[in-house]
């Protein structure tokens, strides 16, 4: 025996240690074996590689060598007893030091598919296991730490060594969970299910709160659709009511203003025929054409007389409409609003331009020597052949196109320009630009509540907005939506007088309508010709492009300017257009539509209707004729636009019956415009309030986005439920490292990745329509001089309800099924929601590049999985390093979403395993958790 122990001596310094080890071992167990190896047994064994001492090896039982497997010898893995922190060593001691015994095959094959086995030898440690905890010596009770929602988590321990770890393994008490390598039972959060040996914590919490919100969501919404119906039967109510009341103050008001050009006649108030003649209708001024019509054009919508009969056209029309404000309550209570908005002694705008010219960057010319005059209150109309230059003349007056050459002037100022007065000139596009989802009432209220003066109380805007409501002969639909061509609201003549009413909230003194009334049927585009020319008499300016027009509504302009190729044909009267015309060689048909001729004559078709010479002109010389006749001819009296009658005066600053207080202004020429808008805070309020009514009249799209993102949280939690919340696997600090099973080092990134990659599926296309289903909208709020900034933060704070809710549907059911326990709910809630708003506001960049807003959601989602893909997963950030590239990964938001999952994850693990070899390996930094989410 003494020849043994010197053997081992000697070995020492020409063996391997693992040599060294066995030998060491075999001098241990031979003293205590019932059976010691003879001496000269072992004194033949000078060399441990040969085929006899693998022979004699296999000859040893545990009891001797310590390890499980047959012909195994131990290797040592320290000279002292030893047991990290996680570790549970029940056998070793001083005598004993642990040791790593060559596993069986089914150990094998499970440390190779990343899992734990039991110990192979008897003083082999193992990692403390899943349900139970292995307290150090220095610790006696389990951890009572916790914290809402999940922050607690173990003591880490970090390059604790040489400590004593596990000699006892306890079971996991109730209340309690402990994950593999737990040093204490960690304590559940409050409401968690955590039985007795609970590997995870099941938080129950959270699933509670979601389902009690939504269940109080959907009942919010019941009742206040209740409420909401309750409310508007109210305010129907109220507004028969109300139309009684004021009818006599509004009659009142009327007579106040055109006490100045009346008589009395009948026992009611008119115009006495006798007055001087600029306060006369232009269609008297000028020769009366022979031709009759049938119905009238100059009534307010709403104010038609009950025997609508044959009567001309051309009678007195101004007293006409006069005769039914004064019978119409609900224009009166309008008339006092306007008086309340426009805060100046010279209402309405005048326009005066001489020579305008525009062309194109290459030199073609669209407009050419354009000069007129447009009055205060005039209702002027622009007609033309298709590329005559319409559209570009409205735009050149509104300062949406500059001109080549020529001047503008406002209300005589050469130097104001357009953008001084948007906020108080209106501007109707062909399409009506709308918000669909909203209904009639929302919009027209959200546009004066906007841009109505700031000093306006809330309850004076209901008020405006109820009797604009009422003109427009939309009460009886005012709490209907509005639609778009997928979801049909109201009719086509509706939604135009809805456009026009948002316009006509503001109070302007100046309107420009694109083809009002096109797609309208022709009772509807009489009714709103009406409506325009009522509104033109109390002093706002009209000037609309038409196309094609009916009789009735073409007598139904004061004046109107004729285009073609760019040029001017003729600028005067309506009612004199005729006259005109039939002197340059026409004769317009008894039967036929004087507009439809007027527009075969500006085509170079109207060879048909031309008489004497005219008859033999071509084609385009007619057209050339023309425009050279009225570029030739000299001032004709009967051609001048005359001043229009108005039922407001302008000789004297309005003051309404009951006025709201303000300071008039000094300066005639200059609306106020300092405080014809909303402040900035206030509009933000807005436009998030109308943000939150439109998710609450779309509760289908809210509940598909809540569904979304259930059903991504679930499919990723499915992906990582077997792992019962070990999403990493690492290798074991020194000098337990020989014990490591295979590392994992992928799982917690991929559950990064997949988790950003869902939330870019969920997140994107929702978050592009935030932007992009308004966009024509806010171009067109922010053309009346609305704020951008306003609509956009209003939108962004408004969709946070829908985020938040999607953000924590996702992270409840990812929480409960993928159980990343060593993660707190709260860090995990909130990196979701960080990446949901940031998938909110990439999508909503894509709205504002993307063009057709078909491609936009495609676009958005394409561009969430890129993003995703960049997360630094596949390929590793650590290969991407190597790369020289990382810059270019690091601007996506996936890597810092990933990073911020696997830093979560992993540091809890730092006194376990070495994760910073983890981190080298994968490419992430660990420890700046604030930076990943910021």
């Amino acid at each position: 025996m003494a020849y043994l122990a010197s053997l081992a001596s000697l070995a020492s310094t020409s063996l391997a240690p693992s040599q060294t080890a066995a030998l060491n071992t075999l001098f241990t167990t031979a003293n205590a074996s019932a059976h010691p190896v003879q001496i000269a047994d072992l004194a033949r064994y000078d060399n441990m590689n040969t085929k006899d001492f693998s022979h004699f090896a296999y000859s040893l039982n545990y009891t001797q060598t310590g390890c499980f497997s047959q012909g195994a010898l131990p290797v040592a893995l320290a000279s002292e007893d030893i047991c990290l922190p996680g570790w549970y060593c029940p056998n070793s001691s001083p005598l004993n030091p642990p040791q790593f015994c060559p596993p069986y095959e089914r150990c094998q094959i499970l440390r190779a598919n990343r899992l734990s086995c039991n110990p192979q030898g008897l003083y082999e440690p193992i990692i403390c296991p899943a349900g139970f905890y292995c307290p150090s010596s220095s610790t006696s009770t389990a951890s009572s730490s916790s914290s809402s929602f999940g922050e607690g988590k173990e003591v880490r321990g970090r390059g604790v060594r040489g400590a004593r770890g596990g000699k006892e393994k306890k079971i996991c008490p109730k209340g309690y969970f402990c994950p593999q390598g737990s040093t204490e039972a960690m304590r559940c959060d409050w409401g968690a299910y955590c039985p007795t040996g609970a590997v995870r914590q099941v938080r129950a919490v959270p699933l509670g709160i979601l389902v009690l919100v939504d269940g109080l969501v959907v009942m919010g919404w019941w009742v206040g659709k209740g409420f909401g119906g309750l409310k508007r039967r109210r305010r129907g109510r109220k507004g028969r009511v109300r139309e009684g009341g004021k009818e006599e103050e509004g009659v009142e008001l009327l007579r106040r203003r055109c006490s100045s050009a009346r008589g009395k006649r009948g026992g009611r108030y008119w115009d006495s025929p006798q007055q001087d003649n600029k306060s006369a209708s232009p269609s008297r001024e000028v020769g009366m054409p022979s031709r009759r019509v049938s119905g009238r054009v100059d009534n307010m919508d709403g104010c038609t007389d009950n025997d609508d009969t044959d009567s001309s056209l051309y009678e007195d029309n101004d007293i006409r409409l006069e005769g039914d404000f004064q019978s119409n309550p609900h224009f009166q209570s309008f008339l006092q609003s306007i008086s309340h908005a426009i805060e100046t002694t010279s209402l309405g705008l005048t326009f005066d331009f001489e020579n305008l010219c525009v062309s194109t960057h290459t030199g073609q010319k669209i407009l050419q020597q354009i000069t007129g005059s447009i009055p205060r209150g005039s209702c002027w109309g622009i007609m033309g052949p298709s590329g005559a230059g319409k559209s570009t003349s409205v735009n050149v007056l509104m300062g949406k196109t500059k001109t080549r050459s020529g001047t503008i002037k406002i209300n005589g100022h050469a130097k104001a320009t357009t953008r001084e007065y948007r906020k108080v000139i209106g501007y109707v596009p062909q399409d009506d630009i709308l918000v669909p989802e909203l209904t009639i009432r929302e919009n027209i209220l959200h546009s004066a509540r906007c841009r109505l003066p700031a000093r306006w109380k809330d309850k004076a805007i209901q008020a405006h907005v109820d009797a604009l409501i009422a003109c427009l002969q939309l009460s009886h639909v005012q709490d209907s939506r509005v639609g778009d061509v997928n979801r049909p609201g109201v009719s086509g003549g509706q939604r135009k007088r809805t456009s026009i009413g948002i316009e006509l909230a503001a109070a302007p003194m100046a309107i420009f309508l694109d083809e009002p009334t096109s797609g309208l049927d022709a009772s509807s585009a009489a009714s709103l010709m009406r409506l325009l020319k009522g509104i033109s008499r109390l002093g706002v300016t009209i000037i609309a492009i038409v196309h094609q027009p009916r009789e009735q509504i073409f007598y139904g302009f004061d004046q109107v300017l004729l285009l073609a190729q760019g040029r001017m044909v003729y600028s005067g009267p309506t009612a004199g257009m005729e006259e005109y015309f039939e002197r340059m060689g026409f004769q317009f048909p008894l039967r036929a539509n004087p507009a439809d001729t007027l527009m075969d004559i500006l085509t170079g078709d109207g060879a048909q209707y031309a008489v004497g010479g005219g008859a033999a002109k071509t084609r385009g010389s007619q057209v050339d004729r023309l425009i050279d006749e009225w570029k030739t001819k000299s001032p004709d009296p009967n051609h001048q636009e005359p001043h229009p009658h108005l039922l407001l005066k302008v000789d004297n600053p309005i003051t309404p019956t009951k006025p709201l207080p303000h300071r008039p202004i000094t300066t005639p020429s200059y609306p106020n415009l300092h405080n014809r808008s909303a402040t900035l805070p206030a509009q933000i309020l807005h436009n998030l309030s109308r943000t939150l009514l439109i998710q609450t009249h779309t509760p289908r799209t809210q509940i598909s986005e809540l569904l979304c993102s259930t059903l991504a949280g679930t499919l990723i939690g499915l992906t990582a439920y077997p792992s019962h919340g070990n999403l990493f696997q690492g290798i074991p600090h020194p000098p337990f490292s020989a014990l490591s099973s295979a590392v994992d080092y992928i799982s917690t990134p991929q559950l990064g990745l997949l988790a950003g990659m869902s939330i870019g599926l969920c997140a994107s296309a929702p978050g592009y329509w935030v932007l992009g289903a308004g966009r024509e909208v806010a171009m067109r709020e922010r053309r009346a001089g609305g704020s951008v900034v306003a609509d956009f933060v209003g939108k962004q704070v408004g969709v946070l309800p829908r985020l938040v809710g999607s953000s924590f549907h996702f992270t409840v059911v990812l929480d409960l099924l993928a159980s990343p326990s060593r993660m707190g709910w709260a860090r995990m809630w909130g990196v979701n929601v960080g990446y949901f708003w940031c998938i909110y506001g990439l999508a909503g960049l894509v709205s504002v590049g993307v063009r057709r807003k078909e491609d936009g959601p495609l676009v958005a989602v394409l561009g969430s999985l890129v993003i995703g893909v960049l997360g630094g997963v596949a390929p590793p950030l650590s290969r991407v390093k190597e790369w020289g590239v990382e810059w270019f990964w690091r601007l996506s938001p996936g890597v810092w979403f990933a990073e911020a999952y696997f830093t979560e994850n992993l540091e809890p693990l730092g006194g376990l395993y070495r994760v910073d070899l983890a981190s080298r390996t994968v490419g992430y930094t660990l420890g700046r958790f604030g930076v990943d989410v910021g």
